[in-house]
């Protein structure tokens, strides 16, 4: 149950690093 709960967090820190890297480079 860890590993699925640290590998769900990192794949939404990834979902958000990458949504953040599209809108700066959107407003960029």
């Amino acid at each position: 149950a860890k590993i699925k709960a640290f590998r769900a967090t990192s794949r939404g820190v990834r979902d958000t690093t990458f949504f953040l890297f599209r809108l700066a480079k959107i407003y960029a």
